[in-house]
């Protein structure tokens, strides 16, 4: 069941740069963002003096902030694996990646700078010129290097890869590995398939044939399919093909496929595979606390008057406590009780617990409007100020619904490994409001499982940025 846990979509088969001729792309690439990310940020700040005071200001006034800047943004587009050839091409996801993480050093080079009082720091006129312009320049050079690695990649002088195909009689070459050998440049130009290993002889001949045929054609690699398990006919064969100075490739059999889109882990001196991933660490956790803590405390300090607002137009609206209490099943199957603006006429807490539907009369008319864009869910900084609940995480259910959804989905439980959010996974992928059929749920769940296993500081940062786009885009929300 992989499905549960890596709910990506299957990337795009597209062209691929051919392996080995360009090994130091992912370093030209980076070291070109980071030249332009300084060059960018003096331009623009002496730019921006020359305007304003009539004469450019101090280089270094400016290179010490573009060169903090590009090192932040480089390393961590390094990390998030955008400067390969793969992701290079797949346009759409390097603007959404680039403005994800221009966003996160902007904002975190500007933090940094006011908590330690920067002296001749730039003005913020400036700095908000040189966060839009260097995005519009990152932009257009993710633009450039796609339209230049596409016609790269199909040019004859580069693509021009011969794979020689080795098989067992029963381990059929896929279509999906058909298409990725085509889609990275290569060609197929010899399968040959191989004989019984009883037969020490046919499979010498066998071996003989295939030693030849490189010898004598240009071949640049050679994929073996064959079952993983059988490890004395892989060791028979590459022992054969150590005299070739070619590389030999294992192709996974759909077990091993299935197994290797789990995550690889540190075990000793070994790689292992992760099937489960446990609670977080204690450096984990610390971390995640550390978040929740940096944005809650601001977030309610500057939220108090718009909360204490939202209050007075719940209690003029509708007779009944301002805030809602309900039980809810937290970390580990813990119950608390979960804080909300009331938006309802009804406030239920028992064994059977009626959803919110489109339409529904007991919804109060502030309520409505408190429901569409999640501001019902503010109150629940006080969850997380509390540690009941975080930021980020899978969203908490009545525990009447939980109790139903228990039964019905035998994963359901695994969700309480990390503490509830207050937006999640599930939510920015447009999973949020009513479930009325079990398969709603079913997919809310697996979203949950996904975070879960692949829980990450990054990752909750991305949620937590993509969540007002979904709010004000989702109509899922009554």
């Amino acid at each position: 069941m992989a499905f549960l846990y890596d709910l990506r979509p299957p990337a795009r088969l597209i062209p691929q740069l051919p392996s080995g001729r360009f090994a130091l792309l992912p370093q030209a690439v980076a070291l070109v963002d980071w030249a332009l990310i300084v060059a960018l940020t003096i331009a623009c700040g002496l730019g921006y003096d020359l305007v304003n005071y009539g004469q450019p200001g101090e280089i270094a006034r400016y290179s010490g902030l573009g060169v903090a800047a590009a090192t932040l943004f480089a390393s961590s587009a390094f990390a998030r694996g955008l400067y390969f050839g793969s992701q290079l091409q797949q346009f759409s996801r390097q603007i959404k990646e680039v403005a994800l993480i221009w966003g996160v050093v902007f904002l975190s080079l500007v933090m940094v700078a006011s908590a330690l009082g920067v002296e001749k720091a730039p003005s913020g006129k400036a700095l908000l010129l040189f966060f839009v312009i260097g995005l519009a320049g990152l932009a257009s050079l993710r633009w450039s290097e796609q339209r230049a690695l596409s016609r790269l990649s199909k040019s004859p002088a580069l693509t021009r890869r011969q794979v020689m195909v080795v098989r067992h009689p029963q381990q059929s070459l896929s279509d999906s590995i058909s298409q990725t050998i085509a889609a990275s440049g290569g060609t197929i130009s010899k399968t040959i398939v191989l004989p019984p290993t009883s037969s020490e002889m046919a499979f010498s001949d066998c071996m003989g044939t295939v030693i030849d045929y490189v010898r004598q054609h240009a071949i640049d690699e050679i994929l073996l399919a064959t079952s993983w398990a059988d490890t004395s006919l892989i060791e028979k064969i590459t022992g054969h093909l150590a005299v070739v100075p070619l590389p030999v490739t294992l192709i996974p059999d759909p077990v091993v496929s299935a197994l290797l889109q789990r995550p690889l882990v540190g075990f000793g001196p070994i790689k292992a595979i992760e099937l489960q991933r446990p609670p977080l660490t204690g450096s984990q956790l610390l971390a995640k606390r550390l978040l929740d803590l940096g944005v809650t405390i601001p977030a309610l300090a500057l939220l108090l008057p718009a909360l204490a607002i939202v209050a007075g137009l719940i209690a003029l609206d509708s007779a009944g406590p301002v805030l809602f209490r309900q039980r809810r099943i937290g970390f580990n199957a813990r119950t608390f009780y979960i804080y909300k603006f009331r938006t309802m006429t009804v406030q239920d807490d028992g064994a059977v617990i009626q959803q919110a539907r489109r339409e529904d009369e007991r919804v109060t008319r502030i309520g409505r409007v408190l429901r569409r864009f999640s501001i019902d869910e503010l109150p629940q900084l006080l969850n997380v100020l509390k540690g009941e609940m975080s930021l980020v995480g899978p969203r908490p259910h009545a525990l009447a619904h939980d109790d139903e959804y228990g039964r019905l989905i035998a994963i359901y439980a695994a969700r309480h490994k990390v503490k509830p959010g207050i937006t999640g996974w599930a939510q920015v992928h447009g999973w949020r409001g009513a479930t009325p059929e079990v398969q709603l749920m079913m997919r809310r769940v697996e979203h949950d499982l996904w975070y879960v296993n692949h829980w990450s500081l990054w990752l909750d940062m991305k949620i937590l940025l993509l969540t007002p786009l979904q709010i004000f885009g989702s109509e899922n929300a009554y």
